[in-house]
C-alpha cells in the first residue's frame, strides 16, 4: 500500500464515527456524542457508576468509542447541563445524580397568571427559598419610571434563590416600594408566598402582571448560586405586577434554569 493510501485509510479510520451513527438503510440516526451521552446515562442509571463515583476520563472514553476528545467533551457537557455529572478540575468527572431532573412548565394552562411561582406550581413540587439579601435602597431612574415614583423613593431590594424539592432552580430579584408594604419579615421571604402576604397586607387581590421573556446565559456569580456550570442556558422573565387598584407593587427579574423550565402560551382566535 502506498503512503498516500495508508494516510487515506488512517484518516477514514479516525473519522468513521465522527458525525453520525447510520441505520442499515443509510439514514443518519444520532450524532455520536448523543450515543455516548445516552450510553453513559444508562450506565449511571444501572449503577455501573453510582452517585459520587468517577466516570472514565475523557481520554479513556475517546479510546473506547474511537472518537476525538472534543466529541466526548460535548457528550459530558450535555450531561453536566442536565445535572447528572460535575467536572472538578484536577480530579475528574463525578456522578451527581442518577436521573435527569424534571422540566417545570410555567403557565401550564396557557392562560395568564399573576400569582407567582409558589401558587402556579403548588402541589407539583415543594418550593422553598434561600434568602441572599433583603435591604433597602432608593429607586433610581429606571425603577422610578417603572413604579411612577421619585428616584429617591425607598424600596425593598430582595434576592432569593428558589428551590424545588431541594434543588436550586431560579434566582429572583424583587423590588417593592416601602410606601406599598412598609415591612416584610425575612420568614415570609424564606418560607411563604410573597404574593399571598402582600394580598393580605394590602387587603387587595393582585390585579395583573406584565411580563417580558428572554434567553441568556448564566454568569459566574449566578451560576455559583444555582450550583451549575457558567454559561448554562437561562430563561429570564422581567415582570411588573400590580394590585386591583392599579398600584404597581413589585418589579422583578427571575433567572430560571433553561434546562428545567418551559413556558406555555395559548391563543384562541374567534371569528
Amino acid at each position: 500500500m502506498s503512503l498516500a493510501s495508508r494516510r487515506k485509510s488512517a484518516l477514514a479510520s479516525r473519522h468513521r464515527i465522527t458525525l453520525f451513527i447510520h441505520s442499515p438503510d443509510g439514514r443518519a440516526m444520532k450524532p455520536v456524542y448523543v450515543l455516548i451521552r445516552d450510553t453513559l446515562k444508562r450506565e449511571i442509571q444501572n449503577q455501573k457508576y453510582p452517585v459520587g463515583s468517577l466516570i472514565p476520563s475523557e481520554r479513556e472514553l475517546a479510546e473506547t468509542y474511537q472518537v476525538t476528545r472534543a466529541t466526548v467533551q460535548k457528550a459530558i457537557a450535555h450531561m453536566e447541563q442536565e445535572g447528572l455529572v460535575k467536572k472538578i478540575v484536577g480530579k475528574g468527572t463525578f456522578v451527581s445524580r442518577a436521573f435527569a431532573p424534571p422540566v417545570y412548565l410555567l403557565n401550564p394552562d396557557g392562560a395568564d397568571s399573576a400569582l407567582g411561582v409558589t401558587n402556579e406550581l403548588s402541589g407539583t413540587v415543594t418550593i422553598t427559598s434561600r434568602l441572599i439579601y433583603h435591604v433597602q435602597q432608593t429607586a433610581g431612574a429606571y425603577l422610578a419610571s417603572q413604579f411612577g415614583v421619585a428616584e429617591d423613593e425607598p424600596l425593598h431590594a430582595i434576592r432569593r434563590v428558589r428551590l424545588f424539592d431541594g434543588t436550586p432552580v431560579l434566582i429572583e430579584d424583587s423590588y417593592i416600594p416601602l410606601a406599598v408594604v412598609d415591612t416584610i419579615d425575612d420568614d415570609v421571604l424564606q418560607n411563604h408566598s410573597l404574593y399571598a402576604f402582600i394580598e393580605q397586607k394590602c387587603q387587595q387581590k393582585i390585579g395583573g402582571t406584565d411580563s417580558q421573556i428572554g434567553a441568556s446565559l448564566f454568569d459566574a456569580e449566578m451560576a455559583a448560586l444555582l450550583d451549575i456550570p457558567v454559561n448554562s442556558p437561562m430563561l429570564y422573565i422581567k415582570e411588573s405586577t400590580w394590585l386591583e387598584d392599579g398600584t404597581v407593587f413589585n418589579y422583578s427579574w427571575s433567572y430560571n434554569r433553561g434546562d428545567l423550565f418551559r413556558m406555555r402560551s395559548r391563543k384562541v382566535l374567534t371569528p
